[in-house]
């Protein structure tokens, strides 16, 4: 119904502060992953018509049953796509971080 707007409300904070992380955290990685999942979702929401174009938006919100199933899934299914997106992002970052300190110790070794 709208598990995209957690990853979408997390994209927001990471791409406004995206100048103040340094780059060592590759938080471009990031904000490709949450805009692209976000992104497909809206598109998935689309076509089962839980979003529209006209207010309130989400289907969800017209009713008050609507609306509470709707708030249990952001807490629940947004909150597991945001972890994972999370977690799956620092793996990246901790890997490619450990293999480039490694080459660059190797690249000094060789040179002394």
């Amino acid at each position: 119904m709208a598990c995209f707007l957690v990853p979408s409300a997390l994209a927001v904070v990471t791409t406004s502060f995206r100048k103040r992380i340094p780059t060592k955290y590759h938080i471009g990685w990031l904000n490709t992953m949450l805009w692209g999942g976000s992104l497909a979702l809206a598109v998935e929401h689309i076509s089962q018509q839980e979003l529209v174009a006209q207010p309130p938006f989400l289907t969800a919100l017209n009713s008050a049953a609507g609306t509470a199933a709707m708030l249990s899934e952001l807490a629940t299914t947004g909150t597991a796509i945001l972890i994972v997106s999370v977690a799956a992002w620092a793996t990246m970052v901790a890997v490619y971080n450990r293999f480039t300190l490694e080459s660059a110790e190797k690249i000094s070794i060789e040179h002394t």
